[in-house]
């Protein structure tokens, strides 16, 4: 039998009922929407009243983490504000515990489950408008998706196909993002995972922009394909700036694209 992410849950929610500084338990990701599986992570958020930096309460909620099972590893990483602490057992389960001062939540996230709620911050759901892009954020995935694309050129030419890659990478990142955002999907900065989590399409043609490997061919063929993609969410102020980027394409035919 495999072990069960949600007896993790189960221990975390014992757990906060039973400490009096912990205020509230938001349960995320597939387990929180009510998809998860026995390979899902248990992504969930605390909410501590008074939160400070240096708050010593974050190392007991690690320490409490570690014995919900018997624990492999774990790592404390600060996220701005926000400190993330990830507990990985040594069954394979893993939880993903971010530690919130407790009024930064006024309402439960879209797709989330409150798990414990001793003040009733989280009785009401918030409007999943409030992760709408605006014009200026979805200008600006556009914006860093060229500018990802004429690095991707420029390293290819270089001869650095890994680091063409990586800005390959980028640029498809920020389609999906763009992509999600057209879809009115909730959460659409979160791309490719927020589509697929959603089961909707693909952008048509998403396939092309991946290089079946690394010679300059492929790799010119997959920034096309994607620089066409990109081009319906190219508004006019930043038809100067892909066409500022586009020559680098031309690099990668230079003596027959090899």
């Amino acid at each position: 039998m495999e072990p069960d992410p949600h007896q993790i849950v189960a221990a975390l929610r014992a757990w906060a009922e039973g400490t009096d500084w912990v205020d509230w338990v938001e349960l995320g990701g597939s387990l929180g929407r009510g998809a998860g599986d026995a390979l899902s992570d248990v992504d969930a958020g605390i909410g501590v009243p008074g939160l400070t930096e240096d708050d010593p309460r974050i190392a007991a909620a690690l320490d409490a983490a570690t014995g919900f099972a018997p624990p492999a590893a774990t790592l404390a990483q600060r996220l701005g504000d926000l400190t993330h602490l990830v507990c990985v057992y040594r069954d394979g389960r893993q939880l993903s515990l971010v530690v919130f001062d407790a009024a930064a939540r006024n309402g439960l996230a879209p797709q989330s489950t409150a798990v414990a709620d001793k003040s009733g911050r989280l009785a009401e759901p918030i409007d999943p408008a409030r992760w709408t892009p605006d014009d200026g954020a979805r200008r600006e995935w556009a914006f860093l998706a060229w500018i990802a694309l004429g690095d991707a050129a420029r390293h290819a030419s270089r001869g650095r196909p890994w680091r063409a890659l990586g800005s390959l990478t980028e640029a498809r990142d920020q389609l999906w993002r763009l992509h999600a955002a057209d879809l009115g999907l909730t959460y659409p900065a979160f791309g490719a995972v927020t589509v697929e989590n959603a089961d909707a399409p693909a952008p048509h043609g998403v396939a092309a922009t991946h290089p079946a490997d690394l010679t300059r061919p492929a790799l010119h063929g997959a920034i096309e394909a994607l620089a066409a993609l990109l081009d319906p969410y190219t508004g006019a102020d930043l038809e100067p700036l892909a066409a500022a980027v586009r020559p680098r394409f031309e690099l990668l035919r230079v003596d027959g694209g090899r």
